[in-house]
């Protein structure tokens, strides 16, 4: 029996549903109360900030989703002997991914995953680009390998059917790719004359805000991407990993093209 948290999430729902085709049971916990799952999962309602109940939990695959530690490790003291296959996050206040790796590796049976750019924050361009065919926003230049949310699920789910302990799995997209660029491939994806416009750090941290990002995250984001390496290095560990190589940019657009069709006045 595993355990998926942040199990309605973008990549939870990945794990879910790749270890249910995998025959393996999953015990799914989430905070949405009316979350639905394929038949035979086992569904948990509650938050990673309460005791955790894993009698009968083999392995867990933990997400943190919180924007502080504070419950990291009494999370980790739960999880006990068990495999922890952790995928680290970059949106942790009070806690470096390095340093929650550090504590993760603490555990007996441990495995992380630190990831390039999630694709899926291409959707914060949704509600623009359901408006018109501007993407609006500050650090065209900065490059990102694009990472597919299904990819990233299946590095935790080798390594949780492997039993790959003890290791650090770098993983990104397979392309290191500019935001102007991103905006290029999306545009020939969905067949849109779609184009990046430049914005001052003001009136971008002004369309974050619009785009419905929360304003405690907006500004830390624009922190990051200020000092972030213009040109990431792009691994190969999704296909040593899972034998597939990693799902490109516009791969992930297509499956996604339907949340960014435009709206008819």
């Amino acid at each position: 029996m595993i355990l998926v948290t942040g199990a309605t999430g973008n990549v939870g729902r990945q794990a879910v549903a790749q270890l249910c085709s995998a025959g393996v049971p999953v015990r799914a916990l989430t905070r949405n109360a009316t979350a639905t799952f394929p038949d035979g999962v086992k569904v948990v309602h509650g938050d990673l900030r309460d005791p955790l109940d894993l009698r009968g939990v083999d392995a867990v695959f933990l997400m943190w989703p919180l924007h502080t530690a504070a419950a990291l490790p009494g999370v980790l003291d739960a999880v006990g002997g068990r495999h922890v296959v952790y995928l680290g996050s970059g949106g942790v206040r009070d806690l470096t991914m390095a340093e929650q790796a550090a504590l993760v590796a603490g555990c007996p049976r441990w495995t992380v995953i630190q990831s390039s750019t999630f694709a899926v924050n291409a959707l914060w361009w949704a509600r623009q680009l359901r408006a018109g065919d501007e993407v609006r926003g500050a650090h065209g230049d900065l490059a990102m390998a694009m990472l597919h949310e299904a990819d990233i699920a299946a590095v935790a789910v080798r390594s949780l059917l492997d039993g790959r302990l003890g290791e650090t799995f770098d993983i990104t997209g397979p392309a290191a790719l500019t935001q102007v660029e991103q905006v290029r491939v999306m545009s020939e994806v969905l067949d849109r004359p779609l184009r990046w416009v430049e914005l001052p750090r003001a009136e971008a941290r002004a369309q974050l805000l619009a785009d419905g990002l929360p304003g405690s995250f907006v500004d830390v984001l624009l922190d990051v991407y200020a000092v972030m390496p213009r040109r990431p290095t792009v691994t190969a560990t999704v296909a040593e990993v899972t034998g597939r190589p990693a799902r490109t940019f516009a791969e992930w657009v297509t499956d996604h093209a339907a949340e960014f069709t435009r709206t008819r006045g």
